[in-house]
């Protein structure tokens, strides 16, 4: 080589590096930090809003942040380990998964085996704690659908190869999980699958046809039971008194409005006092809301949009079709719930109990976010890696 370009040589190296700490590692380092910022103002907010509501049912006002202290632990673990596992993993256990889920959704169906709140049997009782089976589901829905196109779609995209099997465990999941029945989580499904098939390149009259048997049938099911049609007349007419249908929303919204621009500080909420129900788990971003005014809400808003921002990063970096798939799903599954969720506080769209990523009390929900951002974690840094050995040889071409 001249000497010209023996001098460039170590400029070139410092510019590798320099690209590599800080463009590499980018989206790895901020997913990993916005969700531990999320999952702590998770524990404080659940600790802020469930103080009445732990004094008024189980005579303890640490009832609720306990267990959601103890379920952040155990997710936190398992959070790291999930950011070590090699994503390719689950494609070996990609069936295995799914059986075990579709097992569990039906068992929660068996009477003396799930616990009824609400008129829904959603939760199996394991005596220590409550399991929720369509948590599960969501995560193993993406990984076996994920697996199943890279597997038999992608090389023949033809209809049947589509239909069996992720059409029709699909179909059983949301099935099964109508029988509990949790009309937000089918929905979240629903919408999750076709980010999927669209990341996935499914052929457009493909998601056209699954898309209106889908629509078709979640209309359906929305007018079936009469307080589902309450909700949806509410909602658009917007009846029922301040006692009624539009209970939580009048009062989620009087929570919003009291909070103004900087919030009546920590622990300060009044409509947590059994004005505003399930203010710990579907309403918590109320009381956000409430207690750190627009300020606090926004802060909410701009993390779930840069956790957004940095794992589209990741999704469209990975090469690898199944790595892709699954990032991209999983930010749709957790930036679709949390826009649902606030749309609901905010009187936007009608109640449907899904709760806000993260942040509302629930050890399932918690413990699957984290196991999301963990997979995307380990997505991430399997691109590093192979982006690390590609500058790798482009640095020895260099040298050479």
């Amino acid at each position: 080589m001249e000497s010209n370009e023996l001098e460039g040589l170590p400029e070139q190296e410092e510019k590798f590096q320099r690209y590599n700490v800080f463009k590499l590692n980018t989206e790895y380092y901020f997913i990993f930090v916005i969700t531990f910022l999320l999952s702590v103002i998770g524990i404080i907010m659940v600790a802020s809003s469930s103080v009445a509501v732990g004094e008024q049912y189980f005579n303890d006002p640490y009832w609720f942040i306990r267990r959601q202290a103890i379920w952040w632990v155990i997710s936190f673990i398992i959070f790291i380990l999930f950011s070590r596992i090699n994503y390719k993993f689950f494609s070996r256990i990609s069936v295995f998964f799914i059986l075990i889920s579709v097992g569990l959704l039906a068992v929660v169906l068996f009477p003396g085996v799930a616990q009824v709140i609400g008129g829904g049997r959603r939760w199996i009782d394991l005596y220590f704690f409550n399991l929720q089976p369509s948590e599960i589901a969501k995560m193993a829905l993406i990984i076996f659908i994920s697996d199943s196109l890279n597997k038999r779609y992608r090389e023949k995209p033809v209809f049947k190869n589509l239909l069996w099997p992720s059409l029709i465990i699909l179909l059983i999941v949301t099935l099964l999980i109508f029988l509990e029945p949790d009309f937000g989580a089918v929905v979240i499904i629903w919408i999750t699958v076709f980010i999927l098939f669209f990341i996935g390149n499914v052929r457009w009259p493909h998601m056209i046809g699954l898309g209106s048997i889908g629509i078709v049938t979640l209309i359906a099911y929305m007018f079936m039971e009469e307080y589902r049609r309450e909700r949806i007349f509410a909602f658009f007419y917007r009846t029922g008194d301040s006692a009624g249908v539009n209970f939580q929303v009048n009062q989620s919204l009087i929570a919003l409005g009291s909070g103004n621009i900087f919030g009546l500080g920590l622990g300060n909420s009044i409509q947590k006092y059994s004005y505003l129900p399930e203010a710990q788990t579907d309403f918590i971003f109320a009381i956000i809301g409430e207690e750190f005014g627009m300020v606090g809400t926004l802060v909410i808003i701009l993390l779930f949009l840069l956790l957004a921002f940095f794992c589209i990063r990741v999704c469209l970096k990975t090469q690898d079709y199944f790595g892709r798939t699954i990032a991209g799903a999983i930010t749709g599954l957790i930036i679709t719930q949390a826009i649902i969720n606030i749309c609901v506080v905010v009187g936007l769209m009608p109640v449907t109990g899904l709760t806000l990523p993260f942040i509302s009390f629930g050890g399932s929900s918690l413990l699957t976010c984290m196991i999301s951002t963990g997979i995307i974690l380990n997505i991430s840094r399997q691109n590093f890696t192979v982006t690390k050995k590609t500058e790798e040889e482009l640095r020895n071409a260099l040298h050479d």
